[in-house]
């Protein structure tokens, strides 16, 4: 299976007045940080909410059936994806270290 593989097309939400190129920046982001995924992602959604106290991204991604949820704010949208990009790419990477269950 190639890298592409593991990554899929996240579902984008928004609330309140979001820049067309803020959706565009986490959508990018959010890819980027997949691409760590240690298994295929099954399910990307992405939400972006300019009506909470600052700007507001969050990352619901199912990981081959563990679920990963992350949430940043930030003071401009592009504050708040990055933060949300580490925190996910931080997730993932535990993911990839935890032992297996079966």
């Amino acid at each position: 299976m190639e890298r592409d593989e593991l990554v899929i097309h996240p579902q984008v939400h928004t609330h309140g007045t979001v820049p067309t190129d803020a959706a565009e920046y986490a959508v990018g982001k959010l890819t980027a940080a997949l691409h760590h995924a240690p298994a295929p992602v099954l399910r990307a959604e992405l939400t972006l909410e300019a009506e909470a106290p600052g700007d507001r991204v969050d990352a619901h991604v199912d990981v081959n059936g563990a679920g990963v949820h992350v949430h940043a704010v930030g003071e401009t949208f592009q504050e708040a994806t990055d933060l949300m990009q580490d925190r996910l790419r931080s997730r993932l990477r535990r993911i990839r270290r935890r032992p297996s269950r079966r």
